[in-house]
């Protein structure tokens, strides 16, 4: 995959980034600066790179990507799933461990936070996310157990730098995006334009919808199917709502609506779930 970080100066000067470069977990190539460093040196296990600024000047960074996930078995796991994880950073440095921040981006373009401990990762934000809901990365396409974020990930991140922890703020680029064709949102757009084309009496028949529904079982698909067995009400949520979706498209079937009303809000305000509601387009 084909992917850009970008930076915008706020101040006129040197600024200090770190560069994509290949780690565990992750193989970089063909890396692209719009702007040539005034240098670049690798410290502390990053690649840095030092750049000469204007205030308010953008610079880019375009390199490829792939990106694996790693499964470690640490001899720590065990003991960490009878504590908080908030606890765990301290918890492993008080034993002795080499705990480290790892500060990236996950493949949503959002950035992300997690740990390096002795090298292993270790990510309890999202350990937490997926035991409150087992679909919280099913948009990237996995749906991972919260076991494997101690001492592996799912292998959709971009690990930039490893910095102290505890430690200060460092520099950071502020956006990933993609730079490979995605044709799932204009064929969503399409989707939902064949469906509110419908609710008002005026059936486009289930052809709009189609092309939507076959890009989104390729991407999500088998996360779906790897959900079941753990989730397998979470993951009813999804075929439940696209069934309705084209049910208005052809013959609405108000009965499929309601079933999918009464699902999602079961999933999200039962007591074991501390699940915020999300929109259906999410699942």
């Amino acid at each position: 995959m084909r992917l850009a970080l970008r930076y915008r100066a706020l101040k006129a000067g040197e600024h200090l980034l770190p560069l994509p470069a290949d780690l565990p977990g992750q193989r970089v190539w063909d890396l692209a600066l719009s702007k040539r460093p005034l240098e670049v040196y690798e410290a502390s296990g990053n690649a840095l790179a030092r750049f000469a600024l204007e205030e308010g000047e953008v610079l880019e960074v375009r390199f490829s990507l792939r990106p694996e996930p790693l499964a470690h078995d640490p001899p720590w796991r065990e003991a960490l799933l009878r504590e908080p994880p908030e606890a765990w950073p301290g918890i492993l440095a008080h034993r002795g461990h080499r705990v480290e921040r790892a500060l990236g981006f996950l493949l949503s373009g959002r950035p992300h936070t997690w740990f390096l401990v002795d090298d292993l990762p270790l990510d309890p934000v999202l350990f937490q996310a997926l035991k409150e809901d087992p679909a919280h990365l099913l948009p990237l396409g996995v749906a991972p157990r919260p076991r494997v974020y101690l001492g592996g990930h799912e292998g959709k991140r971009l690990l930039l730098m490893r910095a102290p922890w505890p430690g200060e703020e460092v520099p950071m680029w502020e956006g990933l995006r993609s730079l490979d064709p995605d044709p799932l949102p204009p064929a969503r757009a399409l989707a939902l334009g064949a469906l509110g084309l419908s609710a008002l009496g005026l059936p486009t028949g289930p052809w709009p919808y189609l092309p939507y529904l076959l890009l989104l079982a390729l991407r999500q698909g088998k996360a779906l199917k790897d959900l079941f067995p753990t989730a397998p009400l979470r993951a009813l949520e999804a075929p439940l709502f696209h069934a309705f979706a084209l049910s208005v498209t052809l013959d609405p079937r108000p009965e499929l609506g309601l079933g999918f009303l009464a699902l999602f809000f079961w999933n999200r305000l039962r007591p074991s779930s501390g699940v915020p509601p999300e929109s259906p387009e999410g699942a």
